[in-house]
């Protein structure tokens, strides 16, 4: 079951342009604060909760098949009807503007979806969702906004962008053209997660360390109830909308853990901050393989990189044993970069868990998001490099 409450409050404003959506039966939850003041922000936002509302049965079907069958197809099936969803937003939205005659009438969103112990999230502009693990928090989406990209670009210091007269405005909006590109990211849920989405009534004022604080406490409508508490305390500047959920956990929790830590140790996406790792986790197939299963075979044409994350594999050429395999450790990069046979057959030694990176997934990645995707092919190349000169150095 579902645990959730959600609130909204216009703060010192006299109109609440935040608009909310909360639907347990369908395990649907948005947060929109529209944008524009006179330009009918508020309009922009009941438009886009309203497409979500209308979606949420479509969304909810794909969510119980991929709860009966939780594989990679299903789960990348829920976040591309999410990604549609928020561009039927974005139409929507720009479409009531044109009727209205009223430019910048635009909205930020935060969707999530749950079901199946997986949390599955799209976003546009700097409303927020947070997870609260084990008494932590960590940001799961990231703002797009100016001030954020002068302190990714170093430009700007964090303490900086709090007080920067730019920190309200957005890089990314709904209704700011008739599509928008939407960061989409799934997470699998661990027995005591919660969820916090917020718009930046909530996030601007009050500290991360302080929403840590209170999500983690209480029952969740308490909790939700302390949040918005916290921003009025804090003088509420803008409008203040919290979502607090705590969703089912995964029943696969061992696994679920042990694959986020192959993750974020992957020579891949190591350098990749939280948020990131999860927008590139679409990418990863996670399998089960039994004993004795050939995984890789030798003369065999590759398109697929494997990192084990439970169980071992032997790894042979002919009839000679090369090396064995355990968590963690990684075969057939070379793969995503072209098609020639593999040069050793990889078997498994006992029941275990791969991911899978299909080139063509990569390739994807790089096209949806090229800054994203060039950081995972730079990992890649910087690896493939350092292979090629340890190889050069022992010949010479």
């Amino acid at each position: 079951m579902i645990r959730f409450h959600a609130l909204t409050h216009p703060g010192s404003r006299a109109n609440n342009e935040d608009a909310m959506f909360a639907d347990g039966n369908n395990g649907v939850f948005v947060v929109a604060d529209g944008v524009g003041g006179r330009a009918a922000g508020e309009v922009a936002s009941a438009i886009s909760v309203d497409t979500v509302e209308q979606a949420a049965p479509a969304v909810r079907t794909l969510l119980s098949a991929y709860q009966t069958q939780p594989d990679w197809q299903r789960r990348n099936a829920v976040l591309e009807l999410l990604d549609k969803t928020c561009q039927d937003c974005s139409k929507n939205v720009y479409d009531e503007a044109e009727r209205l005659v009223r430019r910048g009438m635009t909205t930020t969103i935060v969707v999530m979806a749950v079901a199946g112990g997986t949390a599955f999230l799209a976003h546009v502009g700097d409303s927020r969702a947070y997870l609260v693990r084990d008494g932590l928090i960590q940001q799961l989406t990231e703002d797009h906004s100016m001030v954020n990209e002068l302190v990714r670009s170093g430009q700007m210091s964090y303490d900086e962008a709090k007080k920067s007269q730019y920190r309200n405005v957005i890089t990314r909006a709904i209704g700011l053209y008739p599509s928008v590109q939407a960061d989409v990211m799934s997470i699998d849920i661990l027995p005591g997660d919660r969820i916090v989405l917020c718009s930046d009534g909530l996030s601007d004022p009050v500290a991360t360390s302080k929403i840590e604080s209170i999500a983690c406490r209480d029952d969740v409508e308490v909790a939700t109830q302390r949040l918005l508490d916290a921003a009025i305390d804090a003088g509420a500047p803008d409008n203040v909308t919290v979502a607090l959920i705590e969703p089912e956990a995964t029943p696969q929790a061992e696994a679920a853990r042990a694959r986020a830590q192959v993750m974020e140790n992957l020579f891949l996406f190591r350098d990749l901050p939280f948020n990131a790792r999860l927008r590139v986790a679409r990418i990863c197939e996670a399998r089960s393989i039994g004993p004795a299963e050939v995984i890789a075979e030798e003369g065999a044409p590759g398109n697929s990189m494997y990192v084990m994350v439970q169980g071992e594999v032997d790894v042979t050429r002919g009839r000679q044993r090369l090396t064995k395999l355990g968590a963690g450790q990684h075969f057939g990069e070379i793969s995503l970069l072209d098609e020639q046979p593999r040069s050793a057959t990889v078997t498994s030694t006992g029941p275990g868990s791969v991911i899978i990176i299909r080139r063509a997934a990569l390739m994807e990645l790089c096209q949806r998001e090229p800054g994203l995707g060039n950081k995972v092919l730079m990992a890649l190349a910087t690896s493939l490099a350092g292979r090629l000169r340890t190889s050069n150095d022992a010949r010479t």
